[in-house]
This record gives structure tokens, C-alpha cells and sequence, in this order.
């Protein structure tokens, strides 16, 4: 899923050339072959979780001789493939509250994967983590919720929620896993949303669905208000 975007924020974010897409995307390929090659706990970038696995990556192929030298050779290419989706995943200046619906666009159905002995729909952390700055660690109900600082980010505690439940992933075509999706929630926000009487929950839901139905559309979320509270129930 991750490559998804990374190809579309190279082209249509960062206007890059589709030329330019393919090399990237070599390059990265290329990280996860040797990633892979020296046994690595990380063999695929594209299924880095969180900013911390991702640094490992960074200081491991800094540091690899194979690396350096296959980057000395092929003029910095692969140093740039990987400045660029660390840049994605952590820096980019985009991730604010109207430029992050740039990358809404339609993926594919997650796979499925058993944790636990129980098989959930394979989700990525970074995308919370890059819908949650994207909104300046605020709750998006209300941005006046101020919880206290938290100890992984020195920002105002938030968590993220999926709108509609990856439980109900069976039922659409494509990734709920997306940035349209998810919501940055103070805790008390994120407990309504789970636990709150139908007329609190319905009151904020439709507010939240008018401002984002057209980001579910681009994300290939196309329903009904009242076909979208069935789904969350």
C-alpha cells in the first residue's frame, strides 16, 4: 500500500516525471534486496510501521559498503529514492490539514493476517501517524480538546480511528486503510465515536461525513450517509 502512494505523492504531489517514479521505485527495490540479502529485521520498505523502523533502515544503509558503493555507481540514485520516501513518510511539508487530501486515491484491499491466532486486515501505523500531524496533533472534532503531552511525539496526545471499521473491509472493494479514513480523536472524542448513544454519535458523524465524502469518493469510498452510519454501526 505504501508503494501506492509513494509513486502517487513522486508524480503528482512532488510533479516528478513517471521516468523519474520508475527510477525511485527501482532504488527502493533495490534497499529491499539488500535489506533482505543481510538478514535484516526490516526487509521491505514498503512495510516499514512506524518513523523508528525507518531509521533503522536509514542508519543500516548508511553505513553498508554494498550500498554505498551500488550508489557511488549508479550516481546517488538510490540515496536520492530514499531521501525522497523519507521525505513521504516524515518531513514533507504537504502533511497539513488541506494538502494531505492530495493523496487521496484509490488502493487495493489490504491482505489479510493472522496476529494472535486471529485474522485481521493488514494495516499501516505510518498513515495514522501522517493523518495525525497532518492536523497539528489536534482532535478534528473539536480542536480546542487538549489532552496532555505525549512522551513518543512532545506534541498534544491524539489517536487515530478508521471511520468506517476495517472489520468491514470485507464489504468494499478497495482500502479502507486510507487517509480519508482516518480521524485524529482526543481520547474522550475517540471513546464517544466507540461507546457514545446513537444521537451524540450520529450528530458528529454526519458533520464529519459532509466534510470528507468527497475525499472518500477519490478513495474509492463511494456511499450514502445513511449507508455510511450502517457501517459503524
Amino acid at each position: 500500500m505504501l508503494k501506492e502512494y509513494f509513486q502517487h505523492y513522486i508524480k503528482n504531489v512532488r510533479n516528478l516525471s513517471q521516468r523519474t517514479v520508475g527510477h525511485y521505485i527501482t532504488g527502493i527495490n533495490a534497499i529491499n534486496t539488500l535489506l533482505e540479502k543481510y538478514h535484516f529485521p526490516i526487509q521491505n520498505l514498503f512495510d516499514v510501521h512506524t518513523i523508528e523502523e525507518l531509521n533503522q533502515v536509514k542508519e543500516f544503509i548508511s553505513k553498508n559498503e554494498e550500498f554505498l558503493e551500488k550508489n557511488r555507481v549508479g550516481n546517488q540514485m538510490y540515496s536520492a529514492a530514499f531521501k525522497h520516501f523519507y521525505k513521504f513518510v516524515v518531513e514533507d511539508e504537504l502533511y497539513d490539514v488541506v494538502n494531505v487530501g492530495k493523496l487521496d486515491i484509490i488502493v487495493p484491499k489490504p491482505q489479510l493476517v493472522t496476529q494472535n491466532e486471529v485474522k485481521k486486515w493488514k494495516r499501516n501505523k505510518l498513515i495514522v501517524q501522517q493523518v495525525i500531524k497532518s492536523v497539528h496533533h489536534c482532535c478534528e472534532i473539536d480542536n480546542k480538546h487538549t489532552t496532555f503531552i505525549s512522551s513518543s511525539t512532545g506534541k498534544n496526545y491524539v489517536e487515530g480511528h478508521h471511520l468506517i471499521p476495517m472489520q468491514k473491509q470485507e464489504i468494499f472493494e478497495n482500502s479502507l486503510d486510507n487517509y480519508a479514513n482516518i480521524i485524529s480523536l482526543c481520547p474522550n472524542c475517540h471513546r464517544l465515536l466507540h461507546h457514545g448513544v446513537a444521537p451524540q454519535k450520529e450528530k458528529v458523524l454526519k458533520e464529519i461525513f459532509q466534510h470528507r465524502r468527497e475525499r472518500f469518493v477519490a478513495s474509492g469510498i463511494d456511499l450514502r450517509i445513511s449507508e455510511f452510519l450502517k457501517c459503524i454501526g
